[in-house]
């Protein structure tokens, strides 16, 4: 049987996301897999990878929370507001206070607006703004709508600021490093980060890039598919419907799912089935069926000796 699941992988820096994708398909020797969110080259950590049908549950997925530990160099300005643009030192910048700091960091906390980076893979007119910057041409990007939940100061020593940050999907931590290199007038870019979480998955759990080239080894850290949407609620399936759900048969809604939930999970009396939309809320839709004869849902996550990161 082909593995499907989630691989958590610890990305170093300099592979793309598409790298990591790739070199995922080589050693477990199949050809669909994914990823539930992009991580810059530059950047290293966690990325969440789908293998097999787990795929299918992405748009469900890729709107966990992310957590990242990033370097914020003040005084200095990046065309691609990272290390691998061209970098320009701002005259006459002045090391900002430890409150000033504070003070321009806490703004950014809540519901904000934030430009993204002209290097970045939104689309303007059909191509990637990216592709668009790097042919010279001017990208103008509209504003977005994130959530920043926390913004704590790790380090201050002039010019480098470390913290953690805390956010919703859509988020870029190299747009949050220029803009506050803006606010305290210093100019700033990311010169490093590292996702540290996102959802449920810590990097703590992830299997570590040298042992990707072990197809065993990848193999046995692949996870439960469910394990990407534990956070909705789940419905217990008997037999018959089992079956039902499988056949795409739309059931009454049990009690106990809460008012607003608008997806759940689907258990069979082998495991995890797929997810089901609520509909009216009295009616359960199955919509993703991954697996018609269930999944070993009794495996937690991967335990690790290893250390945090921190």
């Amino acid at each position: 049987m082909r593995p499907a699941g989630i691989l958590l992988l610890d990305k170093p820096p300099g592979p793309t996301s598409h790298d990591a994708v790739a070199a995922v398909r080589r050693t477990l020797g199949i050809r669909r897999v994914g990823h539930f969110g992009t991580l810059d080259p530059f950047a290293s950590g966690l990325l969440v990878c789908a293998v097999g049908s787990a795929t299918r549950l992405a748009p469900f997925a890729a709107g966990h929370d992310r957590s990242y530990r990033a370097t914020v160099r003040l005084g200095w300005t990046s065309t691609t507001d990272d290390p691998e643009g061209e970098r320009t030192a701002v005259p006459d910048a002045k090391p900002p206070s430890c409150e000033a700091v504070e003070s321009a960091s806490r703004a950014w906390i809540g519901e904000v607006t934030q430009t993204p980076p002209a290097y970045s893979a939104k689309h303007v007119r059909g191509k990637r703004a990216y592709a668009r910057a790097r042919a010279g041409e001017a990208v103008e990007l509209p504003e977005a709508r994130i959530t920043i939940h926390d913004i704590r100061i790790v380090r201050y020593t002039y010019p480098d600021l470390e913290m953690e940050i805390r956010c919703g999907p859509g988020t870029y931590i190299r747009a949050l490093a220029r803009d506050l290199g803006g606010a305290l007038r210093t100019g700033g870019y990311c010169a490093a980060l590292r996702r540290e979480g996102a959802g449920p998955f810590s990097v703590r759990d992830a299997l570590p890039w040298g042992a990707l080239a072990e197809p065993d080894a990848a193999s046995e850290a692949i996870l439960p598919a469910e394990a990407a949407i534990a956070d909705l609620p789940a419905v217990e399936l008997d037999e018959a419907e089992r079956e039902a759900a499988v056949q795409g048969r739309a059931m009454p809604m049990p009690r106990g799912i809460p008012g607003d939930a608008r997806w759940v999970r689907l258990r069979g009396p082998e495991g995890f089935i797929g997810l089901a939309e609520v509909r009216e809320n009295r009616w359960l839709q199955p919509r993703r069926i991954l697996y018609g004869e269930g999944e070993d849902a009794g495996r937690g996550p991967r335990q690790t000796t290893r250390g945090s990161e921190r």
